[in-house]
């Protein structure tokens, strides 16, 4: 019979007793027999090691742990399943050094495995049981669902674990549960590890919070931990503790790391906590899921999303492998894990080819614009510096706008019209963010490689944001990647009335930008000039076009949809009384 947990060092004649322990059982209504109780108390004294068992509802022994002198470890029990509301059939009972009883990890493997209960022998000077120490879970929703009972000799417990666990079951059925659904506003906690995580701590943990509050989740505390990537589980076994125990306090739903995660560590944190495990990449994904409306857009996420989960899909079984006849080929034949593969690739071919055809589609209408000479301006940035509301108030356009990350995800073009007269085509792209998903940048690569028909790029930057210089080089890294590093650019510090003045010098002296509200239609004025000087100076081959006839008004209503042709789109004004 296997013996669990740390067994090196102890000698042949140790394992051949903890093995025998399998041999013995005590009656199903016993917490456990004072015989038995005795028996384990003198091996634990012997080997100078804290000893458990695991005993079923019948008596039998399931699983003998062996641990250090402090504690023990509670191997995986997975094969013991759990019906919702129910407890897991288990109670663990485990030898304990010292005055000390019943601590807070004891109470946490009590909590998080939902044990029938958790009991700890104490041993005296001789090695003998001195008392016990019993804490069983309560059908309670309050903070702590758990009571302990006063420390008995073993002689004198008489406690009827069947009735207990029985009753426990059957007044409180759900509130044992722990398991993840998928309401909204579920709790999480952040956690953030690797070799720099100490000094980035602040900023990741701002970042992940906003992008949690968009994906509708509320963050109740977070973790950091400097140190390299445990290959297993991502972060040390004492922080996994900690987060453990903080989930059970706070009846967090999910934990989400400020980092990818592998496969391998996804599935033991899951099993290991009891609690869904998300990565950043993960959370953006759905972020985006949320928030795209167009065909295209959706498209582009799903397959964005596919492309994640495909090296992600694990074995589970060969149990359902199908079975081909015929001579010469018999043999296992797909495995479920080979048909799933097989079908997100061929879905993942039919996304690929549906979005070269639309890519084919804005490549036509980009052939249009060109036709009618009229300049393009980009709006790049980091995600929530305010680019939709620029454009809102520019063309008196009406795109939604949120104070949150990626608020809107599809790229929007407007005509603006120019105090002059002049016209250009404006448009809207989607945010930026620091490692954005590789994934998710290959899904929109060829949206964003749209800016390189830009004639200028708007670089709007939140001139509040404590973050401010790492985001500006995240968005000049990205237009490096892309290629787009060449094209004229232009740095507009948004928000510039929540800063001081000191900070609003210290951009335009660093950065070159030009202060603006986007909120505030007369603060813009500046820029429009600047945007006319900039076109005219490095684009002498596409000027600014006039359009303007003697018979209509030169400050129309702007329409609301998007620009698929300058000649079929109206024009958009700008009213010179909003400038001055």
């Amino acid at each position: 019979m296997e013996i669990y947990g740390d067994i090196s060092g102890l000698k042949p004649r140790m394992r051949k007793q903890l093995s025998r322990l399998y041999r013995r059982r005590c009656l199903p209504e016993q917490v456990i027999s004072p015989e038995l109780a005795r028996h384990l108390t003198l091996l634990s004294a012997d080997c100078g090691r804290q000893l458990g068992l695991l005993i079923d509802r019948s008596g039998h022994i399931e699983i003998v742990i062996v641990g250090d002198s402090q504690s023990i470890t509670i191997p995986s029990l997975h094969r013991y399943r759990l019906g919702h509301g129910r407890l897991r059939r288990l109670r663990c009972i485990h030898t304990s050094f010292g005055p000390e009883g019943l601590n807070r990890e004891d109470i946490t493997d009590l909590t998080m495995l939902r044990l029938d209960l958790m009991a700890v022998i104490k041993l005296d000077a001789a090695g003998l049981p001195e008392n016990i120490e019993i804490a069983h879970l309560l059908p309670s929703t309050e903070k702590n669902n758990y009571q302990t009972l006063p420390a008995t000799p073993i002689d004198n417990l008489d406690l009827h674990c069947l009735e207990l666990f029985q009753s426990l079951e059957s007044s409180a059925v759900t509130q044992f549960s722990h398991e993840t659904d998928d309401q909204e506003n579920q709790k999480a906690i952040i956690i953030s590890v690797g070799p720099n995580a100490a000094k980035t701590h602040d900023q990741s943990i701002a970042e992940m919070t906003e992008l949690a509050r968009t994906a509708k989740i509320t963050v109740v505390d977070s973790f950091t931990q400097q140190r390299k990537l445990n290959p297993h589980t991502a972060v040390g076994s004492g922080k996994l503790k900690e987060i453990i125990i903080s989930s059970l306090e706070q009846d967090v739903d999910l934990l989400i790391f400020d980092h990818d995660l592998s496969p391998t560590q996804v599935n033991n944190l899951s099993r290991q906590t009891d609690l869904k495990v998300i990565d950043r990449t993960l959370l953006i994904l759905d972020i985006f899921a949320r928030r795209a409306l167009s065909r295209e857009g959706k498209l582009k996420v799903e397959l964005a999303q596919l492309k994640y989960r495909l090296p992600r899909i694990s074995d589970k079984t060969t149990a359902l492998s199908r079975l081909t006849g015929g001579i010469g080929s018999r043999g296992p034949g797909e495995t479920t894990l080979e048909i799933d593969r097989r079908r997100i690739r061929e879905r993942i071919s039919k996304l690929e080819k549906k979005l070269k055809k639309m890519a084919r589609s804005r490549t036509i209408a980009r052939g249009k614009r060109k036709r009618h000479q009229l300049p393009l301006v980009s709006i790049i940035g980091y995600t929530n510096a305010g680019k939709s509301t620029l454009i809102n108030t520019l063309t008196k356009s009406r795109v939604f706008t949120e104070d949150l990350p990626f608020a809107t995800l599809d790229p929007t073009t407007r005509r603006l019209r120019l105090p002059r007269e002049q016209e250009i085509i404006i448009t809207d792209t989607v945010g930026f963010i620091k490692n954005l998903p590789k994934d998710l940048l290959d899904a929109f690569r060829t949206t964003l490689e749209e800016l390189a028909e830009a004639d200028l790029l708007l670089h709007v930057v939140d001139s509040n944001s404590k973050d401010l210089e790492e985001q500006i080089e995240t968005v000049n890294q990205l237009l490096e990647e892309l290629g787009l590093g060449q094209i004229p650019t232009l740095m507009l510090a948004n928000k510039i009335d929540l800063v001081t003045n000191e900070t609003a010098q210290w951009l335009k002296k660093r950065y070159h930008a030009i202060a603006i509200s986007a909120r505030r239609s007369e603060s813009l004025a500046p820029l429009l000039d600047k945007v006319v000087k900039t076109l005219n100076k490095n684009s002498p081959a596409r000027a600014l076009s006039l359009h303007r006839s003697e018979s209509e008004s030169p400050y129309q209503e702007p329409a609301q949809d998007n620009l698929e042709s300058p000649a079929e789109d109206q024009k958009k004004s700008f009213s010179p009384a909003q400038l001055h």
